[in-house]
Parts: structure tokens; sequence; C-alpha cells
């Protein structure tokens, strides 16, 4: 089945500008989305990542205290005026957590915002982020948008999406002509440029949908902030906050920081009113501004996961009672709708666990597309077009991609590895652990520049991410105790199944080296054979 396809000079314009967009941003690209991949699971890795996270979820909890606790904890340091969100805990994550600010200075004019998480099943005890014992999580969720880049870091990830949007609209339209044809014409047979070929497109078809919608996403939330600026100068005068109003309505209240103090209701008692209203509809999370304040209030967001717009918002006035905003879930403006459609697209916050791990497989099939698009560009300037000093540029420019998207692979696996040997009363464990994890990344790359065959340089690299993915479920068993065979008795299933993940992960890297091996042997005899019969035919000659 052919279709109607793009003049040839159409299509010569779009296939170099695919080509070329493609292959400037290959290794970010696969960065992105490899961290990102692993990101989708950040908050059910966290029980595996820290032992003490082990607990019950408490069916309940008690807001005032918990506030309480946070307010006694930093003490005068802490801001009420500026937003204070706090996380209820969940199914995966069984703290309570805080994002506030507090006063750097005794004029108490400047400040810092800070992260902190509170036990409810231990007297509501707080324990602030910069005393948390591991972060590998938001480690690897920081990587997939270069957030540890100074400043432009986020805005280069931007960039890179919108590259990528780019590279995958161009790549429909030049095999749009033979787009169904190429896809059952798949075959793993003849020259290694018709495999790379016939991998890049068909991997690209079936990942059309999800690589659109994380290309725009992504280019949104990467360049929001570059976004904002000519829109807001255009339509709102440069008023930025009039803007972010028309998203979120509760953006314009506004508070005084020496607002007179007073005793307001509880806040249990105004989530025990939203929960009355919506029993259905879980509270995603609380924010206030000037708790225990005369002009405090409270907000209540709503978040229905079983449906890509099901956000609701209810808003009350803390001291006296009054109901500011209501927006009941799924009857959102359409500037909310979109916003929330974007934020639920990108980060898989719909649908649950099969959801993510349906978006994990997508995102490797894209990883591995990107690597096939490298290969495949090298490969076809492997001919006598190009000179032997352009040959080995191009060899030097795939090896390095190569091994910078290749060597994430087992320095994933290391920071897992690390995440459990390092001791958890080491004084500055987070930075020892990530050392390692990015020193690692860095001797993986150094050590791929040096392994010029490329054949090589894949099996070595999963050769090595196998080995390393083996020693997870050990390093976790032999620190804590807890073996995968039993936490899966005692129905600990989040931390099981990290174990069982990189268990099968190691193996499967093994099992592809050793059919590559196989694979490369039984071509070696095959040419043997053929050598053979050739000298055995010009002997009789």
């Amino acid at each position: 089945m052919k279709l109607k396809g793009l003049k040839t000079r159409a299509y010569n314009v779009f296939f170099h500008t695919h080509t070329v967009a493609g292959i400037v941003i290959s290794f970010a690209l696969f960065v992105i989305f490899y961290a990102g991949a692993f990101s989708l699971f950040r908050h059910d890795v966290a029980r595996w990542e820290n032992p003490n996270m082990r607990i019950e979820t408490p069916e309940s909890i008690d807001y005032d205290r918990a506030m309480a606790a946070l307010e006694s904890y930093y003490g005068d340091a802490f801001a009420p005026a500026e937003l204070t969100t706090i996380r209820p805990p969940t199914e995966d994550s069984p703290f309570i957590k805080f994002y506030g600010a507090k006063y750097t200075d005794d004029s108490r004019e400047e400040t810092e915002r800070f992260f902190s998480y509170i036990d409810a099943n231990d007297n509501y005890k707080v324990t602030d982020a910069e005393e948390a014992k591991t972060t590998m999580s938001n480690t690897i969720y920081h990587l997939h948008y270069f957030r540890q880049i100074p400043v432009i870091g986020i805005y280069l990830s931007g960039l890179v999406a919108v590259f990528f949007l780019f590279a995958t609209v161009t790549g429909i339209m030049i095999h749009w002509r033979n787009l169904v044809t190429k896809f059952y014409a798949f075959t793993v047979k003849g020259k290694w440029k018709q495999i790379w070929t016939n991998a890049h497109t068909v991997l690209g078809v079936i990942g059309i949908p999800f690589q659109v919608a994380y290309g725009i996403t992504g280019a949104f939330y990467g360049l929001l902030t570059l976004l904002l600026i000519p829109s807001a100068f255009i339509l709102f005068g440069g008023d930025t906050d009039a803007i972010v109003a028309v998203v979120r309505p509760d953006a314009a209240l506004k508070v005084e920081a020496d607002a007179p103090k007073v005793d307001h209701a509880s806040l249990q008692s105004y989530h025990d009113q939203v929960t009355a209203l919506y029993p259905e509809v879980p509270v995603s999370n609380v924010r206030m501004a000037n708790h225990g304040r005369e002009d405090g209030y409270v907000i209540f967001n709503l978040d229905d996961e079983r449906t890509i717009n099901g956000t609701g918002q209810v808003v009350y006035a803390l001291n006296s009672g009054e109901e500011l905003f209501h927006t009941p879930p799924s009857q959102n403006t359409y500037t909310q709708s979109v916003i929330n459609v974007i934020s639920k697209l990108h980060f898989a916050t719909f649908g649950g666990l099969g959801l993510r791990i349906v978006y994990f497989i997508l995102a490797m099939i894209t990883c591995f597309m990107i690597l096939s698009g490298v290969l495949l560009w090298q490969e076809a300037r492997n001919n006598k077009r190009y000179t032997e000093k352009q040959k080995r540029f191009h060899h030097r420019v795939t090896k390095v991609y190569l091994a910078i998207c290749l060597g994430l692979f087992p320095a994933t696996a290391l920071i897992f590895i690390a995440n459990k040997v390092v001791p958890m009363e080491l004084v500055g464990r987070t930075t020892i652990v990530n050392s390692v994890f990015f020193l690692g990344w860095l001797a993986l790359i150094i050590a791929g520049l040096f392994w010029n065959n490329f054949r090589r340089l894949n099996l070595n690299y999963l050769s090595i991410g196998g080995l390393f993915s083996l020693l997870i479920p050990v390093a976790n068993g032999v620190v804590t105790g807890d073996w995968f065979w039993s936490t899966l008795t005692n129905a600990q299933w989040y931390v099981a199944s990290v174990d069982l993940f990189w268990l099968m992960t190691g193996v499967s890297a093994f099992l592809a080296v050793w059919m590559i091996q196989r694979s490369r042997t039984k071509s070696n005899i095959r040419v043997e054979k053929s050598q053979k019969l050739e000298k055995k035919d010009t002997a009789l000659v």
C-alpha cells in the first residue's frame, strides 16, 4: 500500500532537515527519554530507596497537627505569607510532604524555599529535605530536564523538545508514501544500513502519538517562562501575575506578611467539608498562605486520576470560612483544561500504574529509535562519496554519541547500587551517591571512546549494565535483609518490584549479548563454508 508522497524537492529538503535536527539533539534526547522513563516511577521507588519508608501508609492524617508540627520545627524562621503546600501520604509514599518558605536573615525580608516531610506514624516527626539520607529518584528526575546545568538547563530541554517535535513531523512526511509498506516489511536481514533504516522507521511509527505528545508537552514545560514573557507584555501590559491568574484564579489572592494573628477554624474542618462534597475524588494537595493570620486562605486541590481532566479546586478564607473559589472536578475553563491535559499527559498522572508501564515501554522504544537513527546516519556516510577524513569524523561522532547514551544504562544501575552500599549514617551521603552516578557515567563514557568497534561497544555496555543490574537486588538483600522473595511474601510490592525489574533487566541484557554473539558466530561459519566451497570450485576448474 502506497500513499501520495512529497515532490522530489520537498522530499530532499525535509529529509536533510530531519537528519540534521535528529543528529544534533540525539544524545540529549536519549538522556531526556531514558531518565524520564525512570522518573515515571520515582514515587514508587521511594520505599526501595529508603528503608525508613517501608511502613504502613496512614489511612488518614490530622492537618492541624501536621501544620503545628511544621511551625514548631521551623519556629520563627517559618514564613507563613509564602505559599505552603501539603501533600498527603499515598500508597507509594507514606510520608506527608511539605513545600514552603523560611526566612534567611534576621531582617525577615529574604526567604528561600524548603522541602520537608513528616511521619504521621512517628508522632508527626518532621525531617528537613536537607537532612534527607537519599535523593536518588529526584536526581534521575532532575536529569530528565537537565536541572544539573545551572539556569539554562530547563531551557535546553525545552529547545530539544522543539527540535524533537520538528524531527518527528518531518520524519512522518518523508516516510509517508511508504509508511504502511515499510511497517509490514520490517526485517533484520540484509545490510546494516537497511536494518537500521527499518528499525528507525518502524519504531518511529509505533511511537508517533507518544512522541508528538512529549514533543509538545516537553517544549511547554521547558520554555514556559520564555513563552509567558511576550504574552504578558502583549496581553496584560507586562503583569505576569495577571496571566497566571487566568489559569489559576487563586493566584490573584494577596496576603500581607504583617497581617494580625487570629485563631481561625481548623484546617481539618475545611478538609472534612471538601471530602463531604466530593467523597469519590481525593484531595491531591492542600495549599495555603498566612496560616494563623487574618487574611489567610487555604486551597484544596482535587484530582481524579482515573480521568485526564478530573481536577477541581475549593478555596476558603481561613478566618471567615467564606468560600472564595469553587471549581468542581471536570468543570474547568478551557484554559485550565488545556493546562491539566498537558500536565497529565507529560507526567502520566492518569490511568494508574498500567499507563505508566505503557509510557515506560514507549520511552524505551523511543530510545532505541534514537540509537538506530544515529547508526543509520553513520552507515549512510560509510561510502565512497566521503573522504577518509570525513569517515573518521563520522565514526568519532557516532562513537561519542553511543558512549553517552549507552553508558547511561550501567550508570543508572550504579546509582541504585550506590544507594545501598553507601551507609545511611554517613555525612554528605546524598552528595557521595550522586557523585558515584555522574563520575561513574563519565568513566563509562571515556571507556567507550577506546572501543572503536561499534559491536564491541554495544556488547561491553550491555555486559556491564547487565552485571550491575544483577547486583542491585543482591545489594538490597545484603544491606537491608529484604530479599525479593521475602518482600513478595510480606506483600511489600514496591520493594519487590524494583528488585525483580533489575533482575529481569540483567538477565535480558546477558541474553541479548549471547544472542548477538551467537548470531555473529553463525555468520562467521557461513562465511567460512562459502569460502571453502569457492576454493573447491576453483580447484575443480
